[in-house]
């Protein structure tokens, strides 16, 4: 059995009810309305009693009379009481039984009646809404359908009209005019880039507000027609792919035979080709090749380079878009290799397979390499020798003679304070003498000072530009090697770049080559220079001793544009550059790499495009 509570209403509502009989007499009265005419001073039965002898009798009687006649409902007011209460039959067919009830609880009952009515037509609009969408095979067959379906969701069909657009296409249930449009509410639909697809419209031919469940039933079937459409959208897709894919599936097995049919011929001339080669299709797959470990089958860059994607400027790229031959260089670990791509024409003259040759260039590079670098080092080691002789030979006269000067300046000054105590206003040099005298001596040490500086930057130079070859055998302090390589360079790094040096004191020395690890370093500071565009521009040098591994780092950071993937992928690479344009040959960080081999040591480099570089230099410490 049901719990009481779940007949609340009912009681609330029978509690608020007076019934009078046929006779007019009290058959009923409810507990809640009877409280509130007693507290008011209205007793009921007095009054229903004394009949026409009381004014609210009277009034009472006669508006009873008047529900039975008319069989209507009528309000009702006691006299004191502001409340309305409201008269009516006791039922649709009994005129001899009136209630008189509380006009609060009537209301609230009305209401939840046209709520649940209301509720249930939205609920019946996307129910047919949704089955019309689900169950039409012809998807404008059953927009135009849901047009008459929306319209009946609404509290005002007889004066709505209900519009689809989708894509420019317009179903319309009565077409309505748009003239005559008093209200309108709209709702857009769009797909997954929100692109509009089209819209649709509610419009009122008066001028009736919408109500917010309006709007959201609107919002809610326009979503279901997204999905319909998505929906049909999906399957039209679909089916062209299938189409596509079953045409280029019958293409390919074509394509495969033929090759199959020709594989046999070619297959004996590339087996007597030492260098590799294959046969690739559009896709890149090896479906010939002279070698057993390369196979017929695969994508040709993983089974000849093992990488997952497309090689970086690869030949056949251009061979399939050019009808042409092509080629480049391609490093894989510590090899080179030449590709070369040959066009394979078929009947009407399209390339839909390409030859590729791959060689292997490694020695050739390296000796180009070594070619290139030695006339690079020949070249700058004359220059610089001949520079530094060039400088040396007026600096020594400069150097020789400011000694004599600051000798001769001793001998007259005596001479001159001499003079000076005859003549206070002696001027030397149109200089009043006491300022001559408290001046000249430090202009001709800095004189010296800076004649000896140049006699020192022409020494570094030269040892930089001796002819050391490739032994280890010196004595390197890292910390020394850095600072005149900073000499060396001044000239060269921007006036608005600061340079901050971080150099541990106690690095021991190692065996090395001094000359060449001056070469890494300026090659280094000069291109971190280089890198950096701002006005606030930052190099930091850094020096560390791993005490546990034994390893001496260097670091060379900056702050400027940094380099992307590909970049610092090749950065190492011989004569790649991305300064082609102002004559770099890309050889610097190429020579520093094998520099640093040499020593047993590793050069490493982290950039981020926008964040600046660094480079990490770990060298071992060796006695030996």
């Amino acid at each position: 059995m049901k719990d009481l509570a779940a007949y609340k209403l009912a009681y609330e509502l029978s509690d608020s009810i007076v019934a009078f009989n046929e006779n007019d007499r009290i058959g009923f009265i409810g507990c809640a309305i009877n409280k509130q005419l007693v507290t008011n001073g209205v007793y009921l039965e007095e009054i229903i009693n004394n009949g026409l002898s009381s004014e609210d009798g009277k009034k009472l009687l006669a508006s009873i009379k008047k529900v039975r006649l008319h069989h209507k409902a009528f309000t009702f007011k006691f006299k004191g009481i502001n409340q309305e209460f409201i008269l009516l039959p006791a039922s649709l067919e009994d005129h001899r039984n009136v209630f008189l009830s509380l006009k609060s609880p009537l209301d609230h009952v009305s209401k939840l009646e046209s709520d649940l009515n209301e509720s249930l037509k939205e609920l019946e609009c996307l129910y047919n809404v949704s089955l019309e969408l689900q169950t039409s095979k012809d998807i404008f067959e059953a927009f135009q359908k849901c047009t008459e379906h929306i319209k009946k969701g609404f509290q005002y069909p007889e004066y709505a009209s209900v519009v689809i657009d989708y894509k420019g296409r317009i179903f319309i249930n009565d077409g309505g005019s748009e003239k005559l449009i008093k209200n309108m509410l709209t709702d857009e639909s769009y797909n997954e880039n929100l692109k509009k697809r089209g819209e649709i419209k509610v419009i009122y031919h008066k001028k009736i507000p919408f109500l917010k469940e309006e709007i959201e039933l609107l919002k809610e079937i326009s979503r279901k027609f997204t999905k319909a459409v998505e929906k049909e959208e999906k399957t039209k897709f679909l089916e062209k792919q299938e189409k596509l894919l079953g045409a280029r599936n019958k293409k390919l097995f074509e394509l495969t035979e033929e090759c199959r049919q020709s594989r046999e011929q070619l297959q004996t001339f590339f087996r007597a080709i030492t260098d590799k080669i294959v046969v690739i299709d559009e896709n890149f797959n090896i479906i010939l090749s002279n070698r057993d470990e390369i196979g017929n089958f695969g994508k040709c860059h993983k089974i000849l380079f093992n990488e997952e994607i497309i090689c970086s400027q690869c030949p056949a790229v251009k061979t399939f878009k050019n009808s042409d031959v092509a080629s480049t260089d391609k490093e894989f670990g510590s090899q080179y290799f030449k590709l070369r791509s040959y066009p394979i024409l078929n009947n009407s003259g399209k390339v839909d397979r390409v030859l590729e040759v791959c060689r292997n260039i490694t020695q050739e590079k390296k000796m180009e390499s070594q070619l290139l670098e030695s006339y690079k080092f020949i070249s700058l080691g004359k220059l610089v020798a001949g520079v530094a002789h060039e400088i040396n030979n007026p600096n020594t006269f400069i150097l020789g003679n400011i000694k004599i000067i600051q000798e001769a300046l001793n001998d007259i000054l005596p001479i001159l304070d001499d003079e000076f105590k005859k003549n206070e206003n002696l001027k030397i040099a149109r200089l009043n003498y006491e300022i001559f005298k408290e001046n000249i001596p430090t202009l001709i040490d800095d004189m010296y000072n800076g004649s000896v500086k140049i006699k020192k930057i022409v020494e570094e130079l030269r040892n930089f530009a001796k002819k050391g070859d490739e032994t280890l055998s010196d004595y390197v302090n890292i910390n020394d090697i850095i600072a005149d390589s900073l000499r060396l360079v001044k000239k060269q790094i921007k006036e608005d770049i600061k340079v901050k040096l971080n150099l541990q004191q106690d690095i021991p020395e190692f065996i090395g080559n001094i000359s060449k690890l001056e070469q890494v370093m300026i090659n280094l500071v000069v291109n971190a220079s280089q890198a950096i565009n701002s006005i606030e521009g930052e190099i930091i040098i850094i020096t560390e001793f791993d005490s546990i591994a034994k390893k001496i780092l260097v670091i060379v950071q900056d702050n400027g544009k940094g380099m992307d993937e590909m970049t610092k992928k090749n950065i190492f690479d011989p004569f790649f550059t991305t300064k082609r344009n102002e004559g770099g040959i890309g050889l610097g960080l190429s020579i520093s790499y094998r520099i640093i081999k040499d020593h047993n040591g590793l050069i490493e480099v982290d950039s981020h495009l926008g964040k600046g570089t660094r480079f990490i230099i770990k060298i071992p410490v060796n006695k030996e």
